[in-house]
């Protein structure tokens, strides 16, 4: 008798740590209130143990266009303490936010929130492998862009897309030769891009996907980034879509606009297109 035992090996590897810190993150979506997450960093030493203690009683100021607004309130959300705004965001504003805690350093981070991007022209057909929309980039603005796919169906009359069945696609090679070079074999729940090769231009997307299209209803979903909210979502993007962490890189190289601390600040404005699938 043979018997095969899998087995594992731990290696240490040496991640260095620059002291605790306040860790600062959100993403600011016009037309939403904002929520803030505030944290304390601490030293990775076990694996999948990375629970970061919450900063209840930090004091978080909130500022729009240079004006101070009220204090966010803090708030328990599925499990989750954060410093929630009292009023949603406005497109086209600069927020600027601060956080004082006792014992660490203050942080401050500051970005703009974008305009909504404009799609229209959404359609898929069932049990193709195909989705097709059109963006029009505007000229007077450096634009980057996130897209996702979600399946969805019909709820009380109203078009919801099933958050936990993200489609996952690659732009269609036949179709998108302004993105050649970023086209691979792989597909994946999102596509990051910039609007160098496409600047002021109406453009026809067709996205592959991986498994046939077998949902009544499809949401294509085109976010307009910041700067820095392309860095920071590019930068983490393996990490956020469970493609597993990437040891080649630094811990510096993940980009934070948050002065004295970690984490990020940044604008990213949603546009959403629901439409039957033919």
């Amino acid at each position: 008798m043979i018997i095969f035992a899998g087995c594992s090996k731990e290696s240490r590897i040496a991640i260095p740590y620059d002291g605790d810190k306040i860790v600062l993150n959100t993403l600011i979506q016009p037309d939403s209130l904002v929520y803030i997450r505030v944290t304390g960093s601490k030293p990775v030493k076990e694996y999948q143990n990375l629970k970061f203690p919450e900063l209840k009683n930090a004091v978080v100021m909130m500022y729009e266009d240079g004006k101070t607004m009220p204090a966010p309130e803090w708030k328990v959300i599925n499990g989750k303490g954060y410093f929630v705004s009292h009023m949603p965001a406005r497109a086209g504003s600069e927020y600027k936010i601060t956080v004082n805690y006792s014992g660490l350093a203050s942080v401050t981070a500051t970005d703009s929130t974008p305009q909504r991007p404009e799609i229209r022209d959404g359609a898929a057909q069932k049990l193709g492998n195909r989705v097709r929309f059109t963006l029009k980039d505007n000229i007077n603005e450096k634009n980057y862009y996130r897209i996702r796919v979600y399946n969805a169906d019909t709820v009380n009359g109203v078009i919801t897309p099933f958050k936990r069945d993200t489609v996952k696609f690659r732009l269609d090679p036949s179709f998108n030769n302004n993105f050649a070079d970023i086209i691979g074999n792989s597909y994946s729940g999102e596509v990051m891009l910039s609007d160098e090769r496409i600047s002021g231009k109406d453009v026809l997307f067709v996205l592959q996907t991986s498994k046939q299209v077998t949902a009544s209803h499809m949401i294509v979903e085109v976010s307009n980034l910041t700067t820095g909210a392309y860095k920071y979502l590019d930068g983490t993007s393996d990490q956020r879509l469970e493609d597993g962490l990437d040891f080649t890189l630094n811990p510096e190289d993940i980009y934070s606009n948050v002065k004295n601390g970690y984490g990020i600040v940044a604008g990213v404005n949603a546009g959403r297109l629901s439409f039957a699938v033919e």
